[in-house]
Parts: structure tokens; sequence; C-alpha cells
């Protein structure tokens, strides 16, 4: 069950509640917002709040699709900041980022009344309806807009606001500054002015005798006061004629009206409505907006506020950081030229996807931030694919490496080999260049085909690099290397690897070095002769197909196998991808920088870094100048 916190952000208190993914809210609490105070200090004690409502109902943080909220005054959903709101007297504060750097969780932000809206429309008077108007008559008139089934928020989220447009030309100041504004006249604000000048004017009226509030004016007109009626009448008609100007702008399934006023019930919704049918255009011929009570009530803004992340993909982009090896033939390139960032040297290896025992990847970002990306998937098998469950394995492994010295001469065993003396995957791997010195290459299988004697007697006389195939690599050449393919890699190269997810090596020959404990590093000679392919390889040096154009660059197959299938993705632009239920996808980026878009969110992407995509996350967007591999099952 996934659940997400809902917040409705005021200027006197902040409510906040979690609610699961029918929307049912399953606890909440509130503390005072005390407005004055610096921003961070209010945001502080947002982010609080939502970890205690975590505490408090035993719920793990990992199922927690995220934080909505709804604050009052304009707000760009798009960068999560809260643009400008009087009633906080806040400009341009980054809500989301900084919300989501005090929880850990993805933030989302709208205006109060969006919410407010949205959770109708998801869990209240409006539910099932994909087009509705909320207006909210309090101290101001509040609205929030549901369109096919998603907030309108306008450009920079700074449409909706009904309240603001104008009724009567000229008319009574608003506090917004112009004269004669919805909300000067249909606000329970307005019914108290007009309720107020009546008074003065008839002081026998009920309405003289003691403190004038929206309900005292029903209440007056209800116990047959003619001045408090002749009040409640002009306010309902410039209501009516609000409304109208709603149904005939947007024609929506349900107009709601919330807020104080909206305490007279069908008093006030049946009349309206009539009022509706009878000026709206053509409201005899077509289809009438049906208006109504909202039914949440102050549970609105919470519930809807936490709509606004359940209602977004389950599933996110995963940025990932890696695990780091320092074996003896490493240099210092991976952190000069990719940023990675460790005490290890040399760091010959960077595993940037991983699930494997001796070096997992761990998640940088969202709900589980800190945890391993094994872990993640033992809580969500089928984001590797439809067919995973709790028991399967990851099957690849992706790294980066940095051979300043030459790799030992060393072969990987197949996976019915692996299976049987080493309870582990077999290693096919394939390598992409992406830097190369000078004479830089590989040892890829046999110059000719030899026997398993020759073989052996060629190790034993340290003989076995003259019948091995050396290949010159330069940046950009792709090598396929199946299990039990002889090889190694030579000093000079940097180099993408895409591999299973193993770490067998059977080492034939490592140039008599000796490791950190001062003894000759391991030969696992029989083993290798037990697996070892003794021919030449039968894949050329790729890549051996051409790139395609596609709009926002280009992409390029580099290895399709069994086991998993790379493409180079050259992005100049904005390239569409789509994650589906068969394969999760892995990107690596190698050169440039840009953003994956996905669920109505950015996640910025630089060289060196890696990202998870779940299968089954859909379509998502790649926009930048940059260089990527893209590794599929």
């Amino acid at each position: 069950m996934r659940y997400a916190i809902g917040i409705d952000l005021g200027g006197t208190n902040i409510a906040a509640g979690i609610v699961d993914e029918t929307y049912r809210l399953l606890g909440r609490d509130s503390v005072p917002t005390r407005a004055s105070r610096p921003w961070p200090e209010i945001l502080a004690d947002m982010a609080a709040l939502c970890m205690r409502l975590i505490a408090e109902q035993g719920l793990a943080p990992q199922d927690c699709a995220g934080v909505g909220v709804g604050s009052p005054g304009t707000c760009d959903a798009e960068r999560g900041e809260v643009v400008y709101s009087n009633n906080l007297d806040w400009e341009h504060v980054p809500l989301c980022a900084q919300m989501t750097r005090l929880t850990g969780f993805p933030c989302r932000l709208s205006n109060d009344a969006n919410c407010a809206a949205l959770g109708e429309v998801v869990a209240g008077a409006a539910k099932g309806c994909r087009d509705a108007v909320l207006l909210t008559l309090g101290t101001g008139v509040g609205s929030g807009i549901v369109l096919g089934g998603e907030i309108f928020e306008g450009t920079a989220g700074a449409g909706a606001e009904f309240g603001h447009t104008t009724l009567i030309a000229g008319g009574e100041p608003c506090t917004c500054g112009r004269k004669g504004c919805v909300e000067s006249y249909v606000s329970a604000t307005g019914l108290i002015r007009m309720a107020r000048e009546a008074a003065a004017a008839h002081p026998q009226s009920l309405l003289a005798q003691g403190p004038i509030t929206a309900k005292a004016v029903y209440d007056a007109r209800d116990a047959g006061d003619g001045t408090a009626a002749a009040v409640v009448a002009q306010y309902e008609l410039y209501l009516g004629e609000a409304a109208v100007n709603v149904v005939n702008l947007f024609r929506p399934q349900m107009l709601l009206i919330g807020g104080g006023v909206s305490g007279q019930g069908e008093a006030l919704t049946r009349p309206l409505g009539e009022y509706v049918r009878a000026h709206c255009f053509g409201g005899t011929r077509s289809f009438v907006t049906q208006v109504a009570t909202a039914s949440l009530g102050n549970l609105a803004g919470i519930i809807g506020a936490a709509a606004l992340c359940l209602r977004r993909p389950a599933v996110a982009p995963l940025l990932l950081a890696p695990a780091f090896k320092d074996y003896l033939w490493g240099g210092e390139r991976l952190k000069r030229d990719f940023g990675k960032q460790t005490e290890l040297t040399p760091l010959a290896e960077s595993w940037e996807l991983s699930c494997h025992d001796d070096g997992p990847s761990v998640i940088e970002n969202g709900p589980w931030s800190g945890r391993t990306l094994k872990a993640y998937l033992a809580a969500h098998p089928k984001h590797l694919s439809a067919s995973a469950d709790e028991q399967t394995e990851f099957p690849l492994l992706i790294k980066l490496i940095d051979a300043q010295a030459p790799l030992s001469v060393q072969v990987h065993p197949d996976d019915a080999y692996a299976r049987r003396v080493e309870n582990s995957f077999g290693k096919t791997e394939m390598w992409v260049v992406v830097d190369a010195q000078e004479g830089a290459g590989i040892y890829y299988g046999f110059k000719e085909a030899i026997s398993l004697e020759e073989m052996e007697t060629a190790i034993r006389e340290n003989t076995l690099t003259d019948r091995l195939n050396w290949v010159s690599a330069k940046p950009g050449d792709v090598f396929f290397i199946p299990a039990g393919t002889v090889h190694a890699i030579g000093a000079g190269l940097l180099i993408a690897e895409v591999q299973q997810s193993s770490n067998l090596t059977y080492r034939v020959y490592d140039y008599g070095r000796v490791g950190a404990d001062g003894k000759p590093r391991a030969l696992h000679i029989a083993k290798a002769l037990d697996v070892a392919l003794r021919n030449r390889p039968t894949c050329p040096v790729g890549p051996t197909e051409p790139a395609q154009e596609v709009p926002g660059g280009r992409v390029q197959p580099l290895v399709c196998c069994d086991r998993f299938d790379v493409s180079r993705l050259e992005v100049c632009g904005v390239m569409q991808g789509t994650a589906g239920e068969e394969s999760f996808h892995a990107l690596l980026c190698l050169r440039g920088e840009g953003a994956i878009l996905a669920g109505g969110e950015s996640l910025p992407i630089a060289k060196g870094q890696s990202l998870f995509i779940p299968a089954g996350m859909g379509d998502y967007r790649l926009a930048g100048d940059m260089t990527l591999l893209r590794t599929t099952l």
C-alpha cells in the first residue's frame, strides 16, 4: 500500500495528514504556522510534522510516495516554488527542494484552493469527475479548477484566480488593489460588508442587534428579517452571476461551493443551480453543470495535497551512488574526469549499477535514499521486470574501469560451469572504449585456434601472450566478450563495461605482479583451462550497426545478446524513452549533462552519473547535450 503526506499550509496553522492510495486519511496533526518567522523555520516545522506522523502511524518511509503541499498564493508547481504569498509574506521560496532535503521524500506543490478542488475530485463531492471547479467563499474567494483530471494552474502557476476577475467594473475595492472583483462581492467578507451597510441604514433590523457574520446574516433572513432577506438576495445574485461566468467558461461536470458560506448547504446550492440553468449559455439545450456543496471541509486541502503525489506514477528514476575498487592496476582518471569521490588510491573500478554483495549500488534520491538497489528490488521485484519475483537475482553489473596498468590475462566461466562450481552467474560482458592512450589495446581471444595441450604449455612457459590476439583500441570501439573468451584490458584504457552480475575471474597470467600482501597474485589455471575457448574470436570489433536518427539525437545499437541489450544515445535536444514492464532501463552518462523528465519531475544527469529506471515506469524524456549508455534486458 502506498501513501503520501498532505500538508495544508495556512497563515495560522500547518495541517498535515497521511493519506493512503484509496484516499483514506490515516492520521493528522497540526502546528501553529507563526507566519512572521523566516520561511526556513516554517519548513523545518513542516518536515518535523511529516516525520512525526510517519512514526506515529508505524509506516515504512520507503512506501511514501512523497509530500504534497497546498500553499496560499501563486505557486509554480513545475519549479516547486512559492512565487508569492501575501498571507505568509513569501516571495520565491524553494519549498519543494527544501522539503525534499529535510525529509528525503519527493515533494509536490500547488495552490491551496487547487489542492482542495483535487481533494473533492478524488474523495469528495466531485469524486469521479474529470472536470470540476471549487469556489471557496471565506475571507476571500479561492478557486480550484480541475480539467481532464488534472489541476489547471496556468503558466508558472499564476492562473485560476477567479476571485480577482471583474464582476462590476469600477465597483467595490478589492484587497488586490483593483475595484469590482468577484471577491469583493461573493466572499463572506463581501456579504458582511453589505450587511453592515444595510444595518446602518436600517437600525431596526436584526442585523443591527449584534456581531455580523455570514451565518448571522442568513439566520436573520430565516427569522423573517426583511433587511437581511434583501442583503441575501443581492448577495446570491452576485454569486449567481459569478457561477454563470464559471460555467460558461469551463462547463465543468460540477461546481462546488466551499468555505464558510457553504454551511447553508442545499438552501444555497439549490437556488444557485437553478440560476445557473436559467442563465448559462445554452442552458435549456445542452449539458448544465451541477452545483453542490463541497463535502470534505478542512480535510479537502490535506487529501488533495497528498493526491499530488499519489496520482503520479508509483515509480521514478533512481540516482545511484557506486561502489569503488582499488585494484593495483587502477589510476586516478575516474576521480579526475568523472568526478568520483573516494579516498581509495588507485581507483580501478566504479561499480555504477550493482546488486552484487561485493559492491552494491546505493540509491541517492527519493524515499529509498541511503538504501541499496538490491533492497529496493527485493521490495519491488516487478521494477526489475514483469517476470521477476522476490527470488529473482539481479542479472547485470555495470562498471567504469580505469586501467593505468594492464589487467591480468583472464577468462570467465559460462552460466552452467559457474552455477555448478561457484554457485554464481557466469560472466559474459561487453566493453565500450571511453578513452584510449596512443598504442593502447586489448588481448581478445587467440590469433589461431590452439589445443588444450598447447595452451597449457604456453601458460607454463609464460608465452601465452604470444598466442593471443592483440587488437588496438580507440574511443568509441565496442568489444563483446562472451564467457570463455581469454582476454585482457591493456594499459591506458578507460572503459565502460556491461556484464552479468558476477565477480568471477580466472587469472591465467599476471606479468609476475604481487598483491598488497607482497605475494604473487593467485592464478586459477585449472579452472581457466576448463572454461577457455581456444580459438579466434567470432565477434568483430564494433559498433557493427549504424546509428539511427531519432527526434532529439541519435541511437546506436552496440550489443544485443541473450543477457543484455546496450545502445549508445547521443542526446542533443529532447529524446523520448519508454521503460516497459519487460525490463528496467539503466543509463550511464559518459559525456555532457542534461536531465531526465518523468512523472512531472526533472532529475539532473551529469557525466559519470548512473540512473536506474524501473520497469513499468512508462514514458520519460532525456533533455540536454550528453552521451549515455542505455542497458536493458
